[in-house]
This record gives structure tokens, sequence and C-alpha cells, in this order.
């Protein structure tokens, strides 16, 4: 069992490395030199994708998964500092940055906004409610909606305004 206590000074800065995988999400903390044990979170991409029964997903499904996640975020959102930046190293968060649109240099971190996460989490919603899929480039698949949901769940009911997706 995690303690979800995690006391800073106001004048630390925390950094979170966000970590999507298969079956479960983990968060590692570091504030300083300080690390803090490692949060797991019952949600992955495939786990989250299995509420997933049709390709698309139907809005039925998605608002289930949404709400899935929602109250595995619950369960964790005092573990969270204010103000803490938002890394990962993902390569399903690099295809959803470059999904949105973000470019940069080769071996780079590219800066992903959660704005830009919701305007593509909106472009599947809109394939979900009907748009025809040939009419976007976006994945419909269960892992990559999955993972995209988490995503925008994470970083809108944890305040994130960005997350750094580093090589």
């Amino acid at each position: 069992m995690i303690d979800f206590k995690f006391a800073m000074s106001a004048d630390s800065v925390s950094a979170l490395t966000l970590h999507i995988g298969e079956e479960q999400t983990v968060v590692t903390r570091r504030s300083g030199d300080e690390s803090e044990p490692p949060i797991t979170l019952s949600m992955g991409s495939v786990t989250t994708g299995r509420h997933f029964k049709h390709h698309p997903p139907t809005e039925a499904e998605m608002e289930n998964a949404i709400m899935l996640v929602e109250d595995e975020l619950f369960r964790i959102r005092h573990a969270i500092m204010k103000g803490s930046t938002l890394a990962t190293t993902d390569a399903s968060v690099r295809d959803i940055a470059r999904m949105a649109g973000v470019t940069g240099q080769p071996g780079l971190a590219l800066t992903l906004t959660r704005d830009l996460v919701e305007q593509t989490f909106n472009r599947l919603a809109a394939i979900v409610q009907g748009r025809p899929a040939s009419q976007d480039s976006i994945p419909t698949t269960a892992e990559f909606s999955a993972t995209l949901l988490i995503l925008r769940e994470f970083m809108h009911h944890l305040n994130f305004a960005s997350i750094d997706v580093r090589s």
C-alpha cells in the first residue's frame, strides 16, 4: 500500500514521469534529489482498451472507460503536488504528439499541451460519434484510443498544462 501523503516545501519542484503501459500506468515522483515510491494505477492501454468491444469504440464504451479512468485518478489526486512538471518517454505518447501536429528536432523533447491533447481526443470523439474514420488520419484502435483517453484524463483531472515527451 502506498502512502499518498507526499509533503514538500512550497519552494520544491516536483517532477513526475508518466508511463502508460499495457496493463497499468505508473507515475514516478521526484523532488530535487528525493524520489518517492512509484504510484501504480490499474489502467493501461490494453486493460482499458478491453472495454472497447467495437472498432472504433461506441460512445457508451468511451463513457464507461472515462468513468473507470477518472475513478483511478481520483484515488491519487492528493499525491500529486500542484505545480509539478510532467514528462514521459512513451513512444505511444510521442505518437499522440505527432498526431496533434507537434514537431521537433530528432533526439529533443517535444512539448504536448493539454489543449492539443484535447483537440486530438475531440478528433477521436467525432469518429466515435459517427464521423467517417476515412476523414481523419487518427488511429481508432482500442489501444490507441485507451492511451489517448488515459493521457487526456490524467492531464485534465490532475491539472497538467503540458507533458514533455522525451526520447
